[in-house]
């Protein structure tokens, strides 16, 4: 399947209808690819598999090949499918008069939506009789010129992207006058999301948009323009990019988010790590200072901190990698915390940087409140544990250097980066209410890291022994 091409199915069983369809299908749109299904356990396979731009159905079909049980009611459990598997496409209904009864159904279903970012709204669930095929044409041109425009954006990357991934790319391109988009993957982390950088021209090469583009499910992606619209707005626009684009429709079962960059340079978090931390990590810490100035305090359960990052039944799943037989009792007990928003996930490629070294704070999915010396924590120990991580295979620290974290000494000895960990451990000393806060918070963190493959067990364990040192010192 191609990624620049429209990718149509066709649910019907006869076979002279598929010819119509692929006759005039093909008469408006340059070089579709057909695909057909024939039956509705065929068409539920390629359904569930396959990504497609448009798709066509005949309410009436057999359950399976050479099957002879035809009803309009394999049909209508197909569009139920459909709905739940690729909501964001288009599906043209191919009604006879044996389909009466769903049409009204079928018909509270639809709803409007500019699918191809052309400005225009087209509908979900288009409705076509068999019997007047000749009116097809009008009915499925805008679509078909609205995605062939799409097709037409130029993607230079790489990696590979999903089907779905590269279709909201170029809606987003497309959407807003671009023609040819370059794309770099962020690592979004040991959590799965996917983050992209887009570098956006339109027809004279000119750049038109320096974009950052958060792609996922529907409720992936809600969750996280939810939390921007409620947190992220909280703070000075200068600390975050923009929101420019939510797109839902037209890539199958994915949605994204889009922000546009005031500047743009391949420079993140990680790259002041060996040097120039101190002025970042202040400025970092200024992107939020809304947040903290806003910041209460409160006594909470270290168990409830440790759940923020990593829930009960993930947790009892790797308990069996901790080498040390405090971590219950350590759970149980009140620390006071200064409670107010967080990132929640502030690694080095969260934090983009200007040519100037100026930075700015994306990916929002784990935005909340909490306690407030996450974020510094998340950044000095995401050096050790994300897979773009400078210190990920590094011998330092230490077992006895591990026991001094959280401490000035931690820095002080065959440290490859002072300036970078005394940096992060200042902020985290601003904002925190106190020791057993921090030793609560790089707790949470560490046990956390359990959870994911290949993860540096020995390295978490040696670091949670000067946790737990810190909290005892307090």
């Amino acid at each position: 399947m191609e990624l620049d091409e429209l990718n149509i199915l066709i649910i019907e069983d006869e076979p002279d209808f598929v010819e119509e369809i692929k006759r005039r299908v093909s008469s408006l749109c340059r070089d579709p690819v057909f695909t057909i299904a024939d039956n509705a356990e065929i068409a539920a396979d390629q359904l569930a598999c396959n990504f497609f731009d448009l798709i066509f159905l005949d309410l009436k079909l057999p359950t399976a090949n050479q099957s002879m049980d035809s009803d309009p009611q394999h049909g209508r459990d197909l569009l139920d499918l459909a709905r739940a598997v690729a909501p964001g496409t288009p599906v043209f209904m191919l009604t006879g008069s044996s389909a009466e009864k769903f049409l009204p159904e079928m018909m509270a279903l639809n709803h409007q939506a500019d699918i191809w970012g052309h400005g225009k709204a087209l509908s979900l669930i288009g409705f076509q009789p068999k019997h007047r095929v000749n009116n097809l044409d009008s009915l499925i041109q805008p679509y078909i010129t609205a995605c062939d425009a799409v097709c037409d954006v130029e993607i230079n990357t790489v990696i590979e992207l999903d089907p779905r991934v590269a279709r909201l790319v170029r809606i987003f391109t497309a959407s807003v006058g671009g023609v040819y988009c370059d794309v770099r993957k962020l690592s979004g982390g040991l959590s799965g999301a996917l983050v992209l950088k887009l570098l956006v021209r339109d027809s004279s090469g000119a750049k038109i948009h320096d974009s950052i583009a958060k792609i996922g499910s529907p409720e992936h992606i809600q969750d996280e323009v939810d939390r921007h619209d409620k947190y992220i707005l909280r703070l000075e626009p200068s600390a975050t990019p923009r929101k420019v684009a939510v797109l839902n429709y037209g890539a199958k079962d994915t949605s994204g988010v889009f922000y546009s960059l005031a500047s743009a340079s391949e420079f993140t978090g990680f790259t002041v790590v060996g040097a120039g931390a101190s002025e970042v990590i202040t400025a970092v810490k200024g992107c939020v200072q809304r947040w903290t100035d806003a910041a209460t305090q409160t006594r909470v359960l270290i168990q409830s901190i440790r759940r923020s990052f990593i829930s009960d039944e993930c947790f009892e799943k790797v308990r069996d990698k901790l080498s040390h037989e405090w971590s219950d009792r350590f759970e149980q007990n009140p620390v006071l915390v200064k409670w107010g928003c967080v990132h929640g996930d502030l690694h080095g490629m969260n934090v983009l940087l200007s040519d100037t070294f100026v930075p700015v704070l994306i990916d929002y999915g784990d935005v909340e409140e909490g306690a407030l010396c996450r974020d510094p924590i998340t950044y000095e120990l995401s050096t050790f544990f994300h897979p773009d991580g400078p210190f990920k295979d590094s011998e330092w620290p230490s077992e006895d250097q591990a026991l001094l974290w959280g401490q000035p000494e931690f820095s002080a000895e065959n440290c490859p980066a002072e300036e970078f960990f005394s940096s992060c451990r200042l902020w985290s000393e601003a904002v925190a209410a106190g020791k057993r806060e921090r030793a609560a918070v790089a707790y949470g963190y560490l046990v956390r890291q359990l959870k994911y493959p290949g993860c540096n067990t020995l390295r978490v364990n040696q670091l949670l022994a000067g946790v737990k040192r810190l909290y005892d010192s307090a």
